[in-house]
């Protein structure tokens, strides 16, 4: 039998599991199996039953649709990877199917030997926590996209957001700037700021305490850069160390305003407990571009913010307009 401690390691990089704490990934991983599977092996038929999410530990699975003629691939899962959620949340049969493309290793929740229903009654608080966690993953997802997908199923329209998500931190990730932002500006009607923003001392925790505690400070970044953002807007790793944030409604004053509350927020931040040692302030420049003011178009407007992010930091962490 898999160790517990190696189903704890899958599941900690998985978005909709990685926020649980311990002792609630330990209820997670015993409830979960490993399933081991051949290539060509079905892992659910279209029309199935769905009670279970998977999670690739190793090998590939591919996705198939028959909506699309001749049961072609649509998608592939690698390792690391989720796949199952909409049909777990809403308990509908599978409108697609899996199976292995090459010898693979799954772990599915719950297994064979449990259900939903059972765990749910017996770990309410986290099932309750676990089921927010899906619903809110899902619906950051589909908020801003739903009119460019409406004519596809709603399996592939899940499949579409996963596309969209960084898989550390939970914020939109640089194929959304690339890809749907360009389908959100027309949509808004009015001023819409985007800010790029970038740690300037960021390499300094990577250095002297290590790729870990950096990957933690990111994410406790994401977290604080969440908290100050509106309801409507939206938070995006773009890459590495670099972040942006998407203000819905926002003129450049406003946006000047909230460039400033980031940055004494990420000063503020105490990372202390991430590197164990002294008190290390979180420096960020920060560059501001507007639409349709600065541009009328979305690349336009990711070049320039990211620019004057830049030219932000030569000068010494500052905030340009």
């Amino acid at each position: 039998m898999i160790p517990s401690m190696e189903k704890l390691e899958l599941l900690r990089k998985v978005d909709l599991f990685s926020q649980l704490a311990e002792y609630e990934l330990d209820i997670i991983a015993d409830y979960s199996e490993y399933l081991t599977l051949k290539k060509g092996d079905p892992v659910f038929s279209n029309g199935a039953e769905s009670g279970e999410l998977y999670v690739v530990e190793s090998g590939r699975i591919g996705i198939v649709s028959l909506e699309n003629e001749g049961g072609a691939v649509i998608a592939q899962i690698v390792p690391g990877e989720s796949f199952g959620e909409l049909d777990f949340l809403e308990r509908r049969e599978r409108n697609a199917g899996a199976f292995a493309e090459e010898d693979s290793v799954l772990l599915v929740f719950p297994g064979k030997s449990s259900s939903a229903d059972a765990i749910f009654y017996k770990h309410s608080v986290i099932f309750a926590r676990l089921l927010y966690k899906l619903l809110a993953t899902v619906s950051a997802r589909i908020w801003n996209v739903n009119s460019m997908l409406y004519n596809k199923t709603s399996w592939l329209l899940d499949l579409h957001k996963q596309l969209l998500c960084d898989k550390m931190t939970g914020l939109y990730n640089q194929t959304f700037l690339k890809e749907d932002f360009v389908n959100l500006l027309p949509e808004t009607g009015s001023s819409v700021s985007l800010l790029m923003i970038k740690p300037d001392n960021f390499k300094d925790v990577n250095d002297r305490f290590g790729h870990t505690a950096g990957d933690q400070v990111l994410n406790l970044m994401a977290i604080f850069l969440q908290s100050e953002l509106g309801e409507n807007d939206i938070g995006v790793r773009f890459r590495g160390d670099e972040f942006a944030a998407i203000l819905i409604d926002t003129d450049r004053t406003k946006a000047v305003d909230k460039a400033s509350e980031i940055r004494r927020t990420f000063a503020a931040m105490d990372i202390s407990g991430i590197t164990g040692a002294g008190r290390l302030n979180i420096r960020a420049s920060i560059g501001i571009a507007v639409y349709p003011d600065d541009a009328d178009n979305s690349s336009d407007l990711v070049s320039l913010a990211h620019k004057r992010m830049m030219s932000a930091k030569e000068q010494g962490n500052s905030t340009l307009a």
